[in-house]
């Protein structure tokens, strides 16, 4: 029996698209790049910030330091706006009141930075109650290696078998299949459903409304 749910948080609990996107284009223009759209960057975020500007700058490969000035703009300015579009998906508050009705001990488990990891979740997720919110942690490697979910059930006291975890991207998929976890995948976040088929989803769920079918039935 299931005794916990962990969630990713960027593309499954909260929808952070443009907020990150507006940041991230800041700190490109200020170091004279151009920006891109904001449906772009579904495909580049997931893996933490570091990466997040390695993916941009895949076709025009930069120096370690450009990236790094690049991290610290989009950090010092997402900090001073990473609330003005950001808001909750549809159906995740009676999700998050499911779960916790239900008993199901809660976590988050992000490559966000954790300093911006818990900022996000005492913003907007203060209401519920998670006994563990862990974003990008130093020597704790970033999902996919499955510490840090394994860090988080061993928080919950729970074993990892015994956790559902959901997540939107295939990064997700395989922290919960590496962690021995019941990978759930959230088709109305960031990226698709053959992605998240071909990494191993065991459910796939259209809405949040569908978790909370597939968890009253499993």
């Amino acid at each position: 029996m299931q005794k916990a749910i962990v969630f990713d948080l960027d593309g499954t609990l909260l929808d952070t698209l443009e907020d990150i996107a507006i940041s991230a284009n800041h700190a490109l223009v200020t170091l004279g790049f151009e920006a891109h759209e904001i449906s772009k960057y579904r495909y580049f975020v997931g893996e933490g910030v570091i990466k997040l500007f390695e993916n941009i700058f895949a076709f025009n490969p930069q120096t370690a330091e450009v990236v790094m000035q690049a991290v610290h703009l989009f950090e010092e300015h997402y900090a001073k706006q990473f609330q003005q579009t950001t808001k909750l998906y549809d159906g995740v508050s009676k999700l998050l009141t499911f779960c916790q009705t239900r008993g199901l001990k809660m976590a988050i488990l992000s490559n966000k930075p954790d300093s911006f990891t818990k900022k996000c979740a005492l913003k907007y997720l203060r209401q519920w109650h998670f006994e563990a919110v862990y974003g990008a942690r130093e020597g704790v490697p970033r999902k996919p290696h499955p510490q840090g979910a394994l860090d988080v059930a061993e928080a919950l006291h729970v074993k990892p078998q015994e956790c559902y975890y959901l997540g939107d991207t295939m990064i997700d998929m395989q922290t919960a299949l590496g962690a021995k976890m019941i990978a759930i995948g959230a088709l109305w976040g960031f990226r698709d459903e053959e992605e998240l088929r071909m990494h191993g989803a065991h459910h796939l769920c259209s809405s949040p409304t569908d978790v909370i079918k597939l968890l009253s039935t499993i």
